[in-house]
Order: C-alpha cells, then structure tokens, then sequence
C-alpha cells in the first residue's frame, strides 16, 4: 500500500519519543544536509535560518543541521559548511537554533571531519587530505597523508570543542559524524585503515579513534546531555567495513551515546548514500533492524522513508526502529508532517529522487536546490513572494505542464482567480511521458498527483481537453503561456519519443532504436526494454545522459544495460534493420504556439520561457506568478 492511499494507519509516527532527556514530539527526524546556505567563511546566513525554519514550521520533532566542521582548515566539507571550529560562531549558531525554537523543533549539529574524502583545492595551503593511511578515495578524494599520533589526539580536541560549542550555542544534541566514507568511517574502515600501530589491524584497534572521540564528547558536554551517532553500518565495497563490525561498533558506543543513526555507503558507493529512482524505498531498514536487536538505545532510520511511512511505522510499533529520518524528502517538502498528520496524502510533494539536488547543484558548486519545490533556497524570501496580491486577478494559464501547474498554484495562493486549460485529457505535460517507464512510475506519478490535489485543494478551475482557441479571451486579465517545448521532426518513419511515451504505446512488435541520448532516450529505452522489446540506443556520438546528473545518468545507464539494451553511436552501428524508431532529440524549443493576445498582459511561463527541464519549469512558474 502506499501512503498517497487515505486510509493508512501512521498513528505511530506521531507518538511521542525519547532521546535521551528529549521529549520529541513525534518520530520524524530531519537528517543533515549540506545546504551551501552559509558564507564562504562557514558563518550561518539569514538564508540558512529561515530553511531550517521552514522545516520546523512544517511539523519535524528534530532537525540536525548539516556537516558541521571542527576543522575548516583541512576537515570542512567541499564547499561553504557551516564551521564550528572558534567561539566567533557561537553567536550565528545561536541565531539558527533559537529561531528553530521558535517554531515548536529541536536541533543539533553535525560535527564533522572530512579526512580523505577531501581536495588540496579545499585544503588551506593547498596540502594533501588526513586519512588514517594513504589510501585514495576513488571518488571525490586526492591522495592523502597518514595522520600521526599527535594529529589523532588533536583531532579528538576537535571534536571535543565542537561539542563543548554545540552546547554553549544552544543546540539540544549533538551528532558524531561517523558515515558516508569521512574520517571516523574511514578508521573503522578495513578497506581504508591499512596502519600498523594501535589504531589499525584488529576491529579493536580500528575502533579506537572514532570510540576515543565519543567518549571525549561525552566528557565535554556531560552525562546527560544528548549524543547521536551517524554511522554507515556497511560500507557496500570491496573489502569494506561489513554489518557484524558496524553492529559491534554500535554496542561498544552505546554506554555514551543517546542514539545511533544508521545508514550505509561511502563516496564510492554512492548510491547507498542518495538512493535513486529504482530503489525501494525503506531499502536500508533491515540495516537498523539489525542494530536495534542489539542496543537499548533509540534507532534512527533512513531511506526515503517518506515514501515508506507505512513500513517505518510498523518497524516503529514491532520495536524495530524509533525515528525516521528524512532528508531530500525534507527539502521537497518541509510540510509533509503536517499534512500527513492530516490526513492530506496527495498534497504532500514527494521527492522523485532524481538527485539533482546532490549531482545537479552541490556537484558543480552551487547552493542546493529541489526541481519541484522552487521554494526550496528562497524561504527567506517568501514572506514578498507569495504575499497577497494586492491586486487580485483573473488569471488564465494555457497549458498543465509542471510550469503552468505551479504557476496556477502559486497565483491562487496569492488571492487571483485562476483557470487553467490543458488541451489534453490530463494534467502533466510531459511529465506524464516520464510516468511509462515502471522504475519511475511511482515517483514522477505522484508529482503529477500532487498538482492535481493541491489546485482543487487552492480552487483553480481545471478544464481539461481544452485549447487556447476555445477560450474567452474577455475572461482574464492576464495570461500565462506554458505550452512547453517541442523537438525538432522526426526523421523518416520515426515516431516522437515523447507522445509514444505519454500514451504508453509502441509501434511495431519488432525491435526498437532510439535515436538521441538524453534523459528521453534513456526513459524511451527503459520502457522498450520493459516491454521485453529488443532495444538499441544510438546516440549519434553524443555522450549519454548529458542533460542529466551524473548520479542519476548512472543509474539509469545501468538499469537499461543490465536488461540488455545496447547502445550505438550511429544507426549502421546498431545493426537492427527492420526496427521500429523513437525519435528522442535532447534538445527541445519553446513551442510556437501563439498566446490569446487582443491586448491582454501576457507572459511566457515555464519552459516556454526559460528552456530546460523540469527545474527551469518550476521555477519559471512560480516566480512568474510571484510577481503579478
């Protein structure tokens, strides 16, 4: 069952919790993630406050904020973390956690040491990475230098320091960040700790650091202030970290910790870390299953665990987990417990774990954004945005694609009268190509979904089956064009990707090309091959998945190559006579269509106007309609 269904029994989510001495509201717990919200120096913005803010607003118990560096100079995370490395941040921490008071939430920081998942180019002075031995991280890591004995001791200052600073900010918790492949992770690590003194060989030995900074933080901040520990039980690599030690370490901490985080992976692993369309969700949960048949203290779990509330509050009542932990989900949508304490399953905006958010934004360098949420990184903005109107409207939006749908969402909010026509006989756009192929299905179905709830919820007039031309013109005072992009002709016989796609047809019975190499072609390749269609990809040279995130494009690659379909730079490559052929083009123009006009102000929206993908056409939307 899933949890867009009504009648689904979540009571448990929304019991009270314990961690340590803190009473949580509920069981839903947002985990850390990077943000790029702070200054290059690491101080916490105004920016930063009202995302965390926001999150708190929309109902979460506990919030921890993301990677919090106790050394900037060779520990901090790529980019601009928040520091907490000298007493100057206490006073901005402060802001942050006292503002997220407010707002009903409890917050902690993440305190955090990169080790060798780490450039010289993040490093003052341009110097190597601290690992525990000198072996590189295959992914996102330059060589690194063994730490001495005396850099393990003044590590473990940091981190005191960090939580001694935790607690003077204001912050309710403290989490260890002993996950994903950094520095902790990497003692505890087999695969990475290859030393030869006290702190490597045996499990005892490579536990010896990251206990030594638990018991430290526990020193500094006292018996009964609370601990969280995050850890990847399993590293998934080769030679890496496995569950029985991961569930070992987890029992040797307990007698200092208040709660454990369990997860998995490492930078060379991924896709454990971010699970993608085509995992389950709540894929992970045998993982914490595992620790809490072992320790008396609470258990938080992960993995896109709003798409698996049902199964998270069963694992709740049967005593095999205690929170559930959301991260992209959260940046989705910040209001999920509210309304799923509701009851308003529809209007929740799922994450389609498309993982932009990571390989799209953080990857190049810039601060995180969310495809479909457009508030995402402007709540401090807000308050102008979706303000009302001061002049109410009639709007006429012409097209229900993901741009004309948020457009028509944010106008209603702001006080116009909106009607929107979609000459289609549904909603989506070309979402609703992006629906064929099952290992997506689920996801881009459900945003599709919630623009539908959430219009009839604001009382837009959806009329569907309807073109420009049937439209009075007289009936609105401005129009918003969404019409989209189309490609250029298909070549020959060649059947538009796109179309077949939305009507969940193929032509022919035979063998299938498809011609192109972006994110269409890929999803026209996966349906094929799900069809148990013989499918070949040519993607005229081009590079596959261009248009894509790089954690996304791989994954996707690897779901149609493990069912067979090939790939080719030209059609005389394929060798396929006699196929059948979808035309996928990457590039795609804004669509002539004409706008009513006769005088009417009259704005392009969404891809019309800024050509691109789904994030150009939410955002698109919603700034458009922000500033009638």
């Amino acid at each position: 069952m899933t949890i867009t269904e009504d009648k689904v029994d979540l009571r448990a989510l929304f019991t009270e919790g314990w961690i340590g001495r803190l009473r949580l509201k509920n069981r839903l717990v947002q985990a850390p993630m990077h943000t790029r919200y702070a200054t290059d120096f690491g101080e916490v913005t105004e920016r930063l406050i009202q995302y965390h803010v926001a999150r708190a607003r929309g109902g979460i118990s506990f919030i921890t904020l993301e990677n919090t560096a106790v050394n900037w100079e060779e520990g901090r995370a790529a980019g601009n973390p928040v520091r907490i490395d000298d007493d100057r941040f206490i006073t901005g921490l402060h802001n942050l956690v006292d503002a997220v008071h407010r707002e009903g939430s409890l917050m902690a920081t993440q305190l955090h040491h990169a080790g060798r998942q780490n450039m010289s180019s993040n490093i003052d002075g341009g110097g190597a990475p601290v690992a525990p031995s000198t072996v590189q991280s295959k992914v996102g890591g330059d060589p690194p230098r063994e730490m001495s004995q005396d850099e393990i001791a003044a590590v473990v200052e940091e981190f005191r320091e960090g939580a001694r600073r935790s607690k003077a900010a204001g912050f309710d918790a403290v989490e260890i960040h002993g996950a994903h492949g950094y520095l902790l992770t990497q003692f505890l690590s087999p695969n990475v700790n290859l030393r030869t003194d006290e702190y490597g060989g045996s499990f005892e030995n490579r536990a010896r650091f990251p206990l030594a900074v638990v018991q430290a933080i526990r020193e500094a901040v006292g018996p009964d202030f609370p601990i969280v520990y995050r850890i990847s039980v399993e590293e998934r690599t080769e030679g890496g970290m496995e569950l029985e030690d991961g569930v070992a370490f987890c029992e040797l901490i307990e007698p200092y910790v208040d709660a454990i985080s369990v997860t998995a992976g490492i930078y060379e692993s991924m896709s454990w870390i971010f699970t993608m369309q085509g995992t389950d969700p709540g894929s992970l949960l045998p993982l914490s299953k595992a620790v809490k048949a072992k320790v008396g203290v609470p258990v938080i779990g992960i993995s896109r665990l709003g798409w698996a509330l049902e199964d998270a509050a069963r694992a709740i009542e049967a005593g095999e987990l205690d929170f559930v932990a959301m991260a992209r989900t959260q940046l989705a949508d910040p209001d999920l417990p509210v309304k799923t304490q509701r009851g308003e399953h529809r209007r929740v905006r799922r994450c389609i774990a498309c993982n932009e958010c990571v390989g799209g934004f953080l990857f190049n360098g810039w601060s995180v954004r969310c495809v479909i949420n457009p508030e995402a990184g402007s709540e401090h903005l807000l308050h102008e945005a979706l303000g009302a109107s001061r002049n109410p409207r009639r709007v006429l939006v012409i097209g229900g694609g993901p741009g004309g749908c948020e457009a028509a969402r944010v106008a209603a909010l702001r006080g116009h009268k909106v009607r929107l026509v979609e000459r289609a006989d549904a909603l989506g756009g070309q979402l609703r190509a992006s629906t064929a192929p099952a290992f997506k299905r689920r996801e881009m179905q459900s945003l599709i979904d919630y623009y539908e709830a959430e219009l009839a919820a604001l009382g837009v007039d959806v009329a569907l089956g309807t073109t420009a031309t049937d439209v009075d013109r007289n009936a609105a005072d401005v129009v918003l064009v969404a019409t989209g992009t189309v490609g250029p002709p298909a070549p020959n016989d060649a059947v538009d990707a796109i179309e077949a796609l939305a009507a969940r047809t193929l032509p022919g019975d035979g063998p299938i090309v498809v011609l192109g190499s972006g994110e269409t072609a890929l999803n026209a390749a996966a349906f094929c091959v799900e069809q148990e269609r013989p499918t070949t990809i040519v993607t005229g040279g081009e590079p596959l998945g261009a248009d894509m995130n790089p954690l996304l494009a791989g994954q996707v690659e690897a779901y149609v190559r493990e069912r067979g379909v090939q790939i080719a730079d030209s059609p005389g490559a394929a060798g396929t006579p006699g196929s059948a052929t979808l035309w996928a083009p990457a590039r795609l123009d804004p669509d002539p269509a004409q706008a009513p006009g006769d005088g009417l102000s009259t704005f392009d929206v969404g891809t019309r106007a800024r050509p691109g993908r789904l994030y150009e056409a939410t955002q698109s939307g919603f700034w458009t309609a922000a500033r009638l």
